[in-house]
């Protein structure tokens, strides 16, 4: 018994110091992602993190004649800490100015980050600003580089760009959507109300323990205006933890530019995430890019199902095979 006593005690004193090894983020790593960042960060080691803020000057402004204090939370940030599976963890928030986001999200995507959240950030008039929370895991040089592209990202817009600017859409204000090309596109039968075409596909989850599905707000939806050739399209994904990252690919393959990602209920299950676009271009080119998400998002959905979630997701088998039968031209 002393013996296994003694083997015991070891073990957990090793336990115990490969995992204070684990948290630790080295003064040479710290360094190194300085210089990848471009901006000295802080290290807390009680967490064992180094996170360093970045301050957005652009976002204190309200007007010409007046600023705010970048302490009010107009910055971006990002954490690194040790990881027990990879060298390293990165969580992050960009603060981006509405230009900005759709090609921060492409190369955020590109860089091999997961995007998890994006939300408004305005708190006054002027610029108005989003927050695109990111993480990953990796080694700490893979990772700071990924992020800093993002930041590369933001600064090539902003010399592109000069100052935000507002644009209408250019679509006629007078809607006439021809449905046919649309619903033999997305196979479905959509709805057209003062010549807006509409087109819903619902889900079921289980929400407190009862189901839920397309008419309780569990669904996919997309509204298209204007005219044939000149449309402009909003709509809402409902996405899940597993096939997230797939369905923003797709939308920003197909140029589609994304409005928000955000929870709309809390508790259910699977974990429903709701990715908000719009869009302008041809109709059909429109609800094409509607389309090809789609059957990203399926495509990965059936292959992690098991045969208890189709149970609870009845509609997965039809959906797939309706999309299935036409072929993307």
């Amino acid at each position: 018994m002393p013996h296994i006593r003694v083997n015991l005690y070891t073990f957990l004193l090793i336990v115990l110091s490969s995992t204070a090894l684990t948290g630790q983020v080295p003064e040479d790593v710290r360094l190194s992602i300085d210089r990848i960042i471009g901006s000295q960060g802080a290290y807390i080691p009680d967490d064992g993190v180094y996170k360093v803020v970045l301050p957005r000057a652009e976002a204190t402004i309200v007007w010409d004649y007046q600023t705010l204090s970048p302490n009010l939370g107009l910055n971006s940030w990002v954490a690194f800490k040790s990881g027990a599976h990879d060298q390293a963890m990165l969580t992050g928030e960009l603060l981006l100015m509405d230009d900005e986001v759709d090609s921060v999200i492409s190369a955020a995507l590109a860089a091999g980050l997961n995007i998890t959240g994006l939300a408004s950030s305005s708190i006054f008039d002027g610029p108005h600003l989003d927050a695109l929370d990111v993480n990953a895991t990796g080694s700490f040089h893979d990772l700071a580089a990924s992020y800093r592209k993002c930041l590369d990202e933001i600064q090539h817009v902003r010399r592109a760009n000069g100052r935000p600017k507002t644009t209408a859409p250019d679509a006629p204000l007078e809607s006439s959507i021809d449905p046919a090309p649309l619903d033999a596109m997305l196979s479905t039968h959509g709805s057209v109300v003062n010549g807006a075409y509409r087109a819903e596909i619902g889900s079921n989850a289980l929400l407190h323990g009862e189901q839920v599905g397309r008419e309780m707000g569990m669904s996919t939806w997309i509204s298209i205006a204007g005219d044939n050739a000149h449309a402009v399209a909003h709509g809402e994904f409902l996405a899940t933890s597993e096939d997230l990252q797939r369905v923003l690919q797709a939308l920003r393959t197909h140029g589609m530019s994304i409005l928000s990602i955000r929870n709309h209920t809390v508790g259910e299950r699977p974990q429903s995430v709701f990715v908000q676009f719009r869009g302008e271009g041809a109709a059909i080119e429109l609800a094409k890019a509607v389309r090809y998400a789609l059957n990203a998002q399926l495509d990965r959905s059936i292959s992690a199902l098991s045969p208890r979630d189709f149970q609870s997701t009845p509609d997965f088998h039809g959906i797939r095979r309706n999309l299935l039968r036409a072929p993307l031209a």
